[in-house]
């Protein structure tokens, strides 16, 4: 008889817990339904589309915004389902800050409770942005302690000629001639056929006559953009003077005195900054394949009272 007792309650612990894990189960999986937008958030997705590109959003761009909101919705109710947003500190402060605003009593943890239960959480811009980074962050976690390879390296060095390029530079001198007075062109092409070029015979150049080693970015923000264009493609030999060249004040007769020329650093000088890329890269890859798989979990439901 007693083995028979025994034999019951076993089986009703067995069946209970059964019961436990699917009623869990259950529970979550009604938790995993997202609804639908409603017609005035569209309308406002479109319109601030159209703050931002000066137009409105097509089907597709607005269908494509529409997804992204959907996501948004999945990763926040995610999130919240983990418990990320009970030891976060910037979301617990938020939540009793939205719990002050509307009036709640109580202690802290009271508070934090019926904000939660109102669903207030999900409608705070800040808590929705902060669960979206402590996901973001998780998945980044599950990257630490990977590098990359050697050939990893160099596909990235290879597909990004742009990395370690170093710019042009030179060193020169000018003679200015101020564009406000009616002669300044012919000034300047007289000095040249006379091969006199002295500074003291030009005009005054507040930033003076000689610059070293400035890359066209130095000079375009110094002399203006043609200026800058016609000195660096200029051929003239290096130690004869040229011009005149214009630029936003005036005339210059320029004289090259050292050229620098463009070139890229070598691979293992940009070792650290191509791990970031490939890192970066990673977890780019990692959170879009984490986000597709969640969406395998959740299910939108147009007819959800909103």
């Amino acid at each position: 008889m007693r083995q028979l007792v025994r034999s019951r309650l076993l089986h009703f612990i067995i069946i209970g817990f059964v019961l436990y894990v699917v009623n869990g189960h259950v529970e979550r999986q009604n938790q995993r339904v997202l609804t639908c937008l409603t017609p005035s958030q569209r309308t406002v997705l479109a319109a601030d589309w159209a703050q931002v590109a000066g137009r409105a959003p097509s089907a597709n761009e607005l269908s494509q915004l529409v997804n992204v909101a959907l996501d948004e919705q999945m990763l926040v109710r995610e999130a919240m389902l983990q418990g990320l947003h009970k030891s976060d500190q910037v979301i617990i402060q938020r939540l009793l800050r939205d719990a002050d605003f509307l009036g709640i009593k109580g202690d802290s943890q009271d508070k934090i409770d019926a904000v939660l239960a109102m669903d207030v959480a999900a409608g705070d811009e800040v808590v929705r942005r902060r669960l979206i980074q402590l996901m973001q962050h998780e998945s980044a976690l599950n990257l630490q302690g990977l590098s990359p390879s050697n050939e990893e390296l160099d596909t990235i060095y290879t597909q990004r000629p742009d990395l370690g390029m170093v710019p042009l530079r030179l060193s020169f001198e000018h003679v200015y001639f101020d564009s406000s007075r009616s002669n300044a062109r012919v000034r300047a092409e007289q000095m040249l056929r006379e091969n006199t070029q002295d500074s003291r015979r030009g005009d005054v150049f507040l930033d003076g006559n000689h610059f070293s080693n400035l890359n066209r970015v130095a000079i375009t923000s110094k002399f203006g953009e043609d200026f800058s264009l016609a000195l660096a493609s200029s051929a003239t030999p290096i130690g004869s003077w040229f011009g005149p060249l214009q630029s936003a004040y005036g005339f210059h007769l320029v004289r090259i005195n050292n050229r620098n020329k463009a070139y890229r650093l070598p691979l293992n000088e940009l070792v650290p900054e191509l791990e970031e890329i490939w890192r970066r890269e990673r977890q780019a890859q990692a959170w879009n394949v984490y986000v597709e798989e969640l969406r395998d979990n959740y299910k939108v439901d147009c007819h959800a009272k909103i």
